[in-house]
């Protein structure tokens, strides 16, 4: 645990099948880490995931050729380091099946030699060097590839709210790792993590469950779970999204979610599931339909003045003016006023 809390980013590199790792598949990467530290630690599984100690956690699941493996291994390692500053991000790699110790007792025992001489050296520099500042974005955009038609795409204007059954105010603005696509055989689920507030243990899960009738696709509600919670808050929508497959929808008004006292709102909001590509949104359909209050308003003062119209119309066309006039040929008019 002291090792993730050291590091002020981490990457954890997934491999998708059962061959031993070995320091001779990944030549890029064994280049680029020379002069670094490296630890092995031969183990079945984490003591604690790396999500619940940063916030700063990302999961690279590794599949292909093995040199496509270590291109993606080696550039996503390089790019975090440029972003937080070398000797700041940990690189976890393991199978998703795990091996026999001996293996990597002999294969990694020269690196980890190495690495003795350089920790010391590399654990001062960290602790001068400072943890850089986060520059959190004013929208919340969540990008989810998955499965071919599977993929989804969710925008907000701000950051979600989210108020708890005993009043509390919990707002999003952290959010942890990628969020991922997690179908099922009746709900496509979309997973967001979020940081605690101030805690860097406990995460916020919220899976947003999207449901397919027809050629339409629907908003059903969403799940929330505190922590290692293994049930959590389901929360319908007031006003449930829905919009013709291939569309996205647009609502400029807030959408809530309530449920027992509790109501997550994200204003401003875009939504778009079962997508095969998650690079823009297609066309929206819009919540808000032809009559709003600002058309409402015009209608109502046309209306107005065209009762003032009629009324005006109808006051000239009632005066009545003289059908005969005086000359110097007839009698002089008489005209009689009655008191």
């Amino acid at each position: 645990m002291r090792i993730y809390g050291e590091q002020t980013a981490i990457v954890v590199f997934n491999n998708q099948d059962s061959v031993p790792l070995s320091s001779g598949i990944f030549p890029r990467l064994r280049k680029m880490l020379e002069g670094q530290t490296t630890l092995v630690l031969p183990q079945d599984f984490l003591d604690v995931h790396p999500d619940y100690i940063s916030n700063e956690t990302q999961v690279l699941t590794l599949q292909g050729p093995w040199s496509e493996r270590d291109a993606q291994m080696t550039e996503t390692f390089a790019r975090l380091q440029d972003i937080y500053g070398a000797g700041r991000v940990l690189g976890v790699l393991g199978n998703s099946v795990s091996q026999s110790q001996p293996y990597y007792e002999t294969e990694w025992t020269r690196v980890r030699r190495q690495a003795k001489d350089v920790t010391t050296t590399s654990a001062t520099t960290e602790d001068v060097q400072e943890k850089p500042a986060r520059n959190l974005q004013k929208y919340a955009l969540y990008n989810a590839t998955g499965p071919p038609g599977k993929a989804a795409l969710l925008y907000s204007s701000g950051w979600p709210e989210l108020r708890w059954p005993d009043g509390t105010v919990t707002v999003l603005d952290s959010p942890v790792g990628e969020p991922t696509i997690k179908p099922t055989r009746l709900y496509t689920i979309l997973v967001v993590r979020f940081a605690d507030g101030d805690n860097t243990r406990d995460k916020i899960t919220l899976e947003f469950s999207f449901k397919q009738s027809g050629s339409w696709w629907s908003a059903v509600g969403v799940e929330i779970r505190r922590g290692l919670e293994t049930t959590g808050l389901n929360m319908p929508a007031l006003d449930p999204p829905a919009a013709v497959l291939g569309r996205a929808f647009h609502c400029s008004l807030p959408l809530i979610y309530e449920a027992d006292d509790a109501r997550l709102t994200f204003p401003d909001i875009r939504i778009q599931p079962f997508m095969e590509s998650t690079e823009k949104f297609a066309d929206a359909f819009d919540c808000i339909g032809f009559t709003t209050v600002p058309i409402w308003s015009g209608l109502m003062v046309t209306g107005l003045m065209l009762v003032v119209l009629f009324v005006s119309i109808c006051m000239i066309m009632d005066i009545k003016t003289m059908d005969r006039f005086e000359n110097n040929r007839s009698k002089q008019l008489t005209i009689t006023v009655y008191e």
